[in-house]
């Protein structure tokens, strides 16, 4: 799979930096944005959810056409996924925070780079969903859940927007998946949802998206581990 340029989105920590790591060597120039450094790539400093780092990718991309955008930042509420979560305690800063960088920067972050996806010859798009965002699953913690629900809506209209133009658009909502951070905190029995799918396996499933020619359409795809909720 020869890329000229890809965009990772979250690159500083665990599903996003992983991604970043695989795909490094497989391009020519890879972009890991994030707030904090990035350890692969080149790394460009940018809060998404705000307009001023939106406006800093689209700069860092310049004129290079963008094979792969791969969003794969988010975030959560105050003691997520842990026992300890309570709706009633979330703070104002915490759900406004949630929306805006899990479904708020994605919309925004796709618009600006459009430009340069269309300059590829198999552009992609690919967001990472949860399955906290699918239906009838028993999330509770509900600005994650919100936002996740969200994205899924925007893939679907981004792709019926973008279909003309044969621009791949895929969300893939994945469970628990075995970084080395949920590792331990499923080792300190510090997280819920069962056990962890392997991150190898998420990897091949974004290989193959990535792979695929630009008349192949891949919409949703759900990879709760066998043995975690949701399977």
């Amino acid at each position: 799979m020869p890329f000229k340029t890809i965009l990772v989105a979250g690159a500083s920590r665990g599903i996003g930096l992983a991604v970043a790591d695989h795909l490094v060597e497989q391009c020519d120039r890879l972009l890991a944005v994030s707030r904090t450094t990035a350890p692969v790539g080149e790394w460009v400093q940018a809060d998404l959810s705000d307009p001023a780092g939106i406006e800093t990718v689209t700069t860092a991309i310049g004129n290079d056409a963008l094979d792969a955008l791969l969003y794969m930042g988010g975030t959560w509420e105050t003691q997520a996924f842990t026992p300890q979560y309570r709706f009633e305690t979330c703070s104002d800063e915490d759900i406004v925070r949630v929306i805006a960088v899990n479904l708020v920067a994605p919309i925004r972050l796709v618009k600006a780079l459009l430009p340069a996806l269309r300059k590829s010859n198999n552009p992609k798009i690919i967001f990472m969903g949860s399955l906290s965002g699918r239906d009838n699953f028993p999330g509770r913690e509900v600005a994650n859940s919100a936002s996740k629900f969200g994205l899924r809506g925007v893939v679907h209209s981004l792709r019926k927007e973008l279909r003309s133009q044969q621009i791949g658009v895929t969300v893939i909502n994945p469970g628990n998946v075995g970084t080395p951070e949920v590792l331990e905190d499923l080792a300190a029995e510090n997280l819920t949802g069962g056990e962890a799918m392997p991150l190898s396996d998420l990897l091949s499933i974004l290989d193959c998206v990535l792979s695929l020619s630009r008349a192949t359409c891949v919409k949703e795809i759900d990879v709760p581990a066998m043995l975690g909720e949701g399977a």
